[in-house]
């Protein structure tokens, strides 16, 4: 995929998860403390083999929920991770005056 493509696709993702988001609020019995619902980002430093492995521990643990079937004590939940990085902060040498330096 082109970076372009990316970012319909993305956005797209986007799209349906603000859809299925703003379904839910709209259900009359909507109760989010109750059914847990949580939308938190967290920006960790890691390798490569770190990610790597951070994704394989989450596919370890989602993969055998997959195949859970449908039952009356059953609820069904979307999970959406979504991993990328993110701009590194310039550092002292690359300060400016366009360019501010670490907040102190």
């Amino acid at each position: 995929m082109t970076p372009d493509d990316h970012r319909r696709a993305f956005a797209t993702s986007m799209a349906v998860l603000v859809t299925e988001f703003n379904a839910y609020l709209d259900r009359e019995d909507v109760d989010p403390v109750a059914d847990l619902i949580g939308y938190r980002q967290h920006a960790v430093w890691l390798t490569r083999g770190e990610l790597e492995e951070m994704i394989s521990e989450f596919r370890r643990v989602i993969l055998p929920l997959l195949t859970n079937q449908p039952r009356p004590d059953r609820t069904q939940h979307l999970l959406s991770p979504i991993f990328f990085p993110v701009e590194q902060p310039p550092t002292d040498s690359e300060s400016g005056p366009d360019r501010p330096g670490p907040c102190t």
